[in-house]
């Protein structure tokens, strides 16, 4: 008996304190310190998705210039493999 008692003495201590620190951690509006994080947080991330933005621009005129670098090597071996079929003939 005089464990449960403890057991329950410790459960409600370790309840009590758990509540406390939820209700004096947070507020109903964020501090000055909170909301310049804040600010700096989403500019880094509209920074980020500019940065984004620019490298898949730059990824997509890149794959561009293969596609037409590799089409144009087709031709160029096209063109050699008929010029070595004509010499030799």
């Amino acid at each position: 008996m005089v464990k449960r008692f403890r057991s329950f003495v410790l459960l409600l201590t370790v309840c009590m304190f758990a509540v406390g620190v939820m209700l004096t951690g947070c507020s109903r509006t964020p501090n000055e310190k909170q909301m310049k994080a804040l600010e700096e947080t989403k500019a880094a991330a509209t920074a980020a998705g500019d940065k984004v933005a620019q490298l898949e621009k730059e990824n997509a005129e890149l794959k561009a210039k293969l596609a037409e670098k590799q089409a144009e090597l087709k031709n160029v071996q096209d063109e050699k493999a008929k010029v070595l079929s004509r010499v030799g003939k």
